[in-house]
């Protein structure tokens, strides 16, 4: 075949560009295989130092050309290797000289910035539609629980009945009466003449002839308050009729009222009977009786109108006939509990006492009891009262 003829530098160039190629090669060939057995000695037996080895030598246009000298195949190096060593039992080492460095341009690699990491994108904001903000009340205030506490019993209020009047078997009540006037024993008004009315004497000898008289019908002696000396005439003798009223079972009058003293005083002042011309507001009189007497002292008095007041007595309106012996006495124990709670009315009292011209050396008290419609506003002083001061 012909061909066309090459230029003879051209040629040499493209020889030497072949020359150079399969060692260039064959060591980027080993280098894919330094990790397996042998490397080292493939390594050491070619490559540019073998190449260098050779020499160069010059052509006739001057350019130098590499002598290519003919080497040991690698194999061939590589097997006697392996004989020498089983025969010596050594290792061979072969001697790689080092291989140059590439010269190579590397471009420096920009520098890179840290960057973090971006946080991951926020989620979504769900679209809304914009609504009324609701109205905000304040917080009501709590209040502490009521304690409760349970409903009290009502009990009915009680039933107040009035006492009782003593349970007495002794004593004569109206419509009876003594069967006679009873002489006072010891004679108290010649001691109170002499001593006085409210002389320890005369107190003494009344009360000694009240009880000898009180005795006759079974009754005990008279018991008075301890300060009986210290009252008034007219309180005297609210507590002298009281006493003998309680003792024989009689409810007592409930108190002296100003209104009948007043009327008491001044029939007391004339020398008679008193009759009730005054009464407190908002009460009427349904009943009504009254005494006088002249006598020494409260003490003498209650003694002729309850014992000296039959026949022959000082009664002037008993007389011969004796139509008035013992009104005084059944006066003083008149309004009985039942005809009181029939009417409904209450017992009250005034008295009084005075020494007018006429009636001199003795005294002139008097009495007046009458049934109220009702209790007045106000006593001037009542029988609980004497009961606490020790009668009974």
């Amino acid at each position: 075949m012909s061909r066309e003829p090459v230029p003879i530098h051209a040629n040499r160039a493209t020889r030497r560009q072949n020359a150079r190629r399969p060692a260039s090669r064959t060591i980027a060939r080993l280098g894919l295989v330094v990790s397996l057995p042998g490397a080292a000695v493939l390594a050491a037996t070619a490559g540019p130092t073998a190449v260098a080895a050779a020499g160069t030598r010059h052509t006739n246009n001057g350019h130098t050309v590499s002598d290519r000298v003919r080497k040991e195949s690698p194999l061939v190096a590589m097997r006697k290797i392996l004989e020498e060593e089983k025969r010596t039992g050594t290792l061979v080492s072969a001697k790689t000289p080092p291989t140059p460095a590439p010269t190579t341009t590397t471009t420096p690699a920009p520098q890179l910035e840290a960057v973090a990491a971006a946080p991951p994108p926020p989620p979504p904001v769900p679209t809304t539609v914009p609504t009324s903000l609701p109205v905000t009340h304040p917080a009501p205030v709590v209040h502490p629980a009521p304690v409760v506490h349970p409903a009290p019993v009502v009990h009915p209020a009680p039933v107040v009945h009035p006492a009782p009047a003593p349970s007495i078997t002794r004593g004569i009540l109206p419509p009876g009466n003594p069967a006679a006037s009873i002489a006072p024993t010891p004679l108290f008004e010649t001691t109170c003449l002499a001593a006085g009315a409210l002389s320890a004497g005369c107190i003494a000898s009344t009360l000694q002839a009240t009880d000898t008289a009180r005795s006759r019908e079974g009754l005990g002696a008279m018991t008075l308050p301890g300060n009986y000396s210290t009252l008034t005439p007219a309180e005297q003798l609210f507590v002298l009729a009281d006493t003998e009223r309680v003792d024989r079972g009689l409810p007592p009058a409930v108190g002296l009222v100003a209104e009948l003293n007043q009327d008491a005083q001044a029939a007391a002042q004339a020398d008679t009977d008193p009759t009730p011309t005054i009464v407190p507001p908002g009460v009427s009189v349904m009943r009504w009786a009254s005494n006088w007497s002249e006598n020494a002292g409260t003490l003498g008095s209650n003694y002729n109108w309850m014992y000296d007041d039959g026949p022959g007595s000082g009664n002037l309106a008993c007389g011969s006939g004796g139509g008035g012996c013992w009104g005084h006495r059944d006066n003083i124990l008149g309004f009985t509990a039942a005809q009181l709670a029939a009417s409904g009315g209450t017992l009250v009292m005034g008295a009084g006492e005075a020494s007018p011209a006429g009636a001199r050396p003795w005294m002139s008290d008097t009495e007046l009891f009458a049934v109220f419609t009702r209790s007045p506003a106000f006593y001037i002083y009542t029988w609980g009262q004497a009961v606490a001061a020790g009668a009974r």
